[in-house]
């Protein structure tokens, strides 16, 4: 699974433009899971001290509790301003540091923590300065990029070793421009990390469309609240469609433990574990329901 970094994302077949869109359409080739040793340790062997550059939203609750679960104490460096709507309790128990990373970093300097999961990279000029500030203080890097740096990443077989696009094309409509911009700040971003970092100290991860507890969107539960209903569904694309997604409690617990393992590297973070067309998504929610 470990590779070179090449490559972003793009929504899905532009013949899916019609009522709804199935945004966890694409074709990564990779797979990556737990392993059933990991999941029988319920701690580590070596306490960390971990910081999160975000925390309070979709994925790091669930970074957050299963770091603390398993021995970890955490630090989280965020706006102030987005509230956490699960595992509201743990945050008593972390340690919650305001700042701005377009400007105000004064809270990082002069601290030291082995891990640091950056969530909250929205431009590689924050991973850049955040990287540049920590990267002799803290150990690992592990910056939480996204399969968008791919384009189109709804192309078969992708792999780590793909080309990313590090540029915009120019010519683009609007709308194909903001999914190029977000590749090409992902692939940015994974570059600076590594950069201030090196290649050995730094972990990329790039996620699949995640879902789970918390998800602030609908692009996953519009599905099984649709199927719920009962009644007609229009589903977009073919039936033979593949469908990738991953639930953001595996995702998030795979981070903590590559963290602990100090695993660097580049990998694709996906699944179901078995390939999955739309067809066997569909009637696997609608099963799920009876309707």
């Amino acid at each position: 699974m470990q590779q070179k970094f090449n490559t972003r994302r793009s929504f899905i077949n532009t013949s899916l433009k019609t009522s709804v869109i199935l945004p966890f359409m694409n074709g990564i080739g990779r797979h990556a899971f737990l392993e059933e040793k990991d999941l029988m340790q319920s701690t580590s062997s070596r306490s960390l001290n971990i910081l999160i550059l975000g925390g309070s939203s979709f994925l790091g609750p669930h970074q957050i509790a299963y770091a603390m679960e398993r021995g970890h104490a955490v630090t989280t460096f965020t706006r102030g301003k987005t509230k956490p709507t699960i595992y509201t309790q743990l945050f008593d128990q972390v340690e919650q540091l305001i700042g701005d990373r377009e400007d105000d970093l004064e809270a990082l300097k002069e601290r030291k923590w082995d891990v640091v999961i950056d969530n909250s990279g929205r431009k590689s000029k924050w991973t850049k300065d955040t990287a540049e500030l920590l990267k002799d203080h803290v150990e690992t890097y592990l910056y939480v990029s996204s399969v968008s740096v791919y384009y189109p990443f709804n192309r078969m077989n992708l792999s780590e070793d793909d080309e990313v696009i590090l540029e915009v094309p120019e010519g683009l409509d609007e709308n194909e421009k903001q999914t190029f911009e977000f590749g090409v700040m992902k692939a940015n971003s994974e570059l600076q990390a590594i950069n201030a970092f090196g290649a050995d100290r730094t972990i990329i991860i790039r996620p699949t469309f995640l879902m789970g507890p918390a998800d602030r969107g609908d692009r996953f539960i519009h599905w099984p609240t649709q199927l719920a209903k009962g009644g007609d569904v229009i589903i977009p694309g073919s039936k033979s469609d593949p469908v990738q997604f991953i639930d953001v409690r595996d995702i998030a617990d795979w981070m903590i433990r590559m963290a602990e393992k100090q695993t660097t590297g580049i990998y694709n973070g996906v699944g179901p574990a078995s390939n999955t067309s739309l067809r066997a998504f569909v009637y696997g929610a609608h099963a799920a329901f009876n309707s």
